[in-house]
């Protein structure tokens, strides 16, 4: 999810323009929760498909044909099974992201940032430099803490996608699901597939790290960028990060399929990327891509664009607020 970077500012009683603080990291990550959910509900569907689609082996998988086979033997409620443990697991864990990027950009690598644009030795593309080092750094940090904290989540929600209606004794619910895996598998294997999951969070550090580079090279204002232009920007940094990554995402679930947990070959994140390279070639490791794909890019925009919202409404409000504190 693309990341605008900019500052805030306001004018004073005194007709001058002053900057305002940055907003804080908590409602960064509130709005974050807010665009993630509605984002998470409406593309759902295509999600389920992708996580079914990273299970098949062996020969041609296409979409639609998969998602009519799965209506035709689940109903049209089976694409939406485990759609509420999704959406905490997605909106959460957008929000942890947004609120520990902005603490670290703001608490530590911000200061940084700051005396780079002060010292006047550098030129304009150093300092650039010095921006897109600044925004990795956060984004590693906060790829680090989220992609641990939501492992569990995604873990019981890739199980209950996995289920089908020949399924017998499957838990309803996402405490019962919880229950369920604690107490036949042990606490360990919530957090199975915690390696893939961190590098897979690492994906938003390519695409925030790609969505400013755009914004500062190709922006014809990188302050006060046209709708048109956030959403190009959002969709190529997040379908760049969403490609390179899928092989992440297969082996991710491969790792949380229960029916692989006894297999040799499924040990460890290294040996499932083994084995899938050696049995089904680069095409098992970019199953699902053309479902991603099509589903990041629209969501992707979608919770963006009320990220944004959010914060202009708090900027709004501050300002409102602020004659009255007088």
């Amino acid at each position: 999810m693309a990341v605008s970077l900019q500052v805030q500012s306001a004018a004073g009683h005194d007709g001058v323009k002053e900057h305002d603080k940055p907003i804080g990291p908590l409602m960064h990550g509130a709005a974050g929760v807010l665009g993630g959910s509605i984002a998470t509900a409406i593309f759902y569907p295509l999600d389920f498909l992708r996580t079914r689609m990273h299970t098949y082996r062996g020969g041609n998988t296409y979409p639609l044909r998969s998602a009519r086979q799965i209506i035709r033997e689940e109903g049209l409620t089976g694409v939406y099974r485990g759609i509420t443990v999704s959406i905490i697991s997605h909106s959460l864990g957008w929000g942890m992201y947004l609120m520990t990027f902005r603490t670290a950009q703001q608490k530590f690598f911000g200061p940084l940032e700051k005396n780079l644009i002060k010292n006047d030795t550098l030129s304009d593309k150093d300092t650039h430099k010095g921006s897109a080092t600044c925004d990795f750094m956060s984004a590693c940090v906060a790829s680090i803490i989220t992609g641990t904290m939501i492992t569990p989540l995604n873990m019981i929600k890739t199980r209950r996608q996995l289920y089908d209606v020949r399924t017998y004794h499957k838990p309803r619910g996402f405490f019962s699901g919880l229950k369920a895996i604690v107490t036949t598998e042990g606490l360990s294997t919530l957090f199975r597939g915690v390696g893939p999951q961190i590098l897979l969070t690492g994906s938003t550090t390519i695409q925030v790290t790609l969505y400013e580079g755009i914004k500062r090279e190709i922006f014809s204002d990188n302050n006060n960028p046209t709708s048109l232009e956030v959403a190009l920007a959002s969709a190529v940094s997040k379908a760049t990060a969403s490609t390179i990554c899928n092989p992440l995402e297969v082996v991710r679930t491969r790792l949380q399929d229960k029916r692989n947990r006894s297999l040799f070959e499924y040990r460890s994140m290294s040996a499932a990327l083994c084995t899938i390279w050696r049995t089904e070639g680069v095409l098992g490791l970019y199953r699902g891509l053309p479902v991603n794909i099509c589903r990041v890019i629209p969501s992707t925009v979608m919770a963006f664009v009320l990220y944004e919202k959010c914060l202009a409404a708090v900027v709004a409000l501050n300002s409102m607020a602020r004659p009255l504190q007088r």
